[in-house]
């Protein structure tokens, strides 16, 4: 069962329009500078995430495991992680635990040498649904798979109320987390519907190392369970999916909501090097890209080394255009917002 939506997961997302309707981060707009003063082959992208020094301040977000196709997927994305020197995170590894034999499609990545691994759970594993939680040696037994540097807690509880599998409770979620930030580094990601600042302040209370906001703009996994639930008559679900296609936070609204004294992972409809500079301008330590980069995975290693090689470079040229040689100072370019985030921004003023 969880490898076959594991699949049609990937499937709906290569082939299908599963993005939501406006990608905010078109409304940032950095400021042009016209006389760049700075030698554009001496600019420097390396920079810190968390306590490991990368070569870019980019992920490689968490997006497969659990099938064979998968397994591909996640070497070709490892290739690439290891070339460039940034962050890789693997996808719900719950497939692992149920079946073991898919241990593989996730530990793949030990064959090359990704400089930062993310293991991954969802918070609705984390409690009692149908089935019973992840006990703390599933957890290790994950964590050990891949030999993470970090634990990533994903959570995605819109996409659970969609799916016609989904896990409905979430009650004692913060108190578990809470158990396992005192035994792993975690940091907690949202799927695509972001983080409010009060759910960022619980995040920090739990001890949680970082939050990636995974905010809304790019990938509804709503739009991706509406198709499941096309395939499949299931008229209740796909009103649903249709109902909260595009709900939740904006990714760089999310950003600012987050701002509590921790790393900021800024994720969710990110498209290309500008708007990696956009959201490392607005306050993040590095973006996540998922969905963009998966067509280039499924294929050969070189195509997501070129995808990548792209991303880059454009950030680079956004920081050429900033006067930025290096991460820090783009951490302090001028931009101004456009609506509607500019009326996002002012929901905590």
């Amino acid at each position: 069962m969880i490898e076959n939506r594991k699949e049609e997961h990937i499937t709906i997302a290569e082939n299908n329009n599963v993005s939501m309707e406006h990608n905010y981060w078109d409304d940032i707009k950095l400021i042009h500078q016209a006389v760049p003063e700075i030698d554009f082959d001496k600019i420097d992208t390396k920079t810190k995430f968390i306590l490991h020094n990368i070569g870019a301040p980019m992920i490689i977000s968490s997006m497969t495991g659990g099938t064979d196709k998968a397994k591909k997927i996640n070497y070709n994305l490892a290739v690439a992680a290891e070339k460039f020197n940034i962050p890789m995170g693997v996808g719900s590894m719950r497939a692992a635990i149920e079946k073991p034999e898919l241990s593989a499609t996730f530990s793949v990545i030990l064959e090359r040498k990704v400089p930062v691994r993310l293991a991954n759970i969802g918070a609705p594993q984390l409690i009692q649904q149908s089935k019973k939680p992840f006990l703390d040696s599933d957890i290790e037994k994950l964590f050990n798979l891949i030999e993470a540097n970090y634990l990533i807690v994903h959570f995605n509880y819109l996409q659970e109320m969609v799916q016609p599998e989904g896990d409905h409770n979430a009650k004692g979620v913060l108190k578990r987390l809470k158990e396992l930030a005192a035994s792993y580094p975690v940091i907690a990601k949202e799927t695509g519907n972001g983080f409010s600042h009060e759910a960022a302040i619980d995040l920090k209370d739990a001890g949680v190392k970082a939050i990636d906001v995974g905010g809304s703009g790019g990938t509804s996994f709503a739009a991706i369970e509406y198709y499941r639930a096309k395939k499949s008559s299931d008229t209740e679900k796909m009103r649903s999916g249709i109902s909260f296609w595009n709900w939740g936070i904006p990714s760089p609204a999310s950003i600012r909501f987050c701002d509590v004294g921790l790393p900021v992972i800024g994720s969710g409809g990110l498209r290309n090097g500008q708007d990696l500079a956009k959201a490392i301008a607005f306050g993040a330590v590095a973006g996540g890209f998922a969905r963009s980069l998966l067509k280039s995975a499924d294929t050969t290693a070189d195509e997501i080394i070129d995808e990548i090689s792209y991303i880059l470079r454009d950030l680079k040229i956004a920081m050429f255009l900033t006067r930025s040689d290096n991460i820090k100072k783009l951490k302090k370019v001028k931009y101004f917002v456009t609506e509607p985030l500019g009326s996002w921004l002012k929901i905590y003023e």
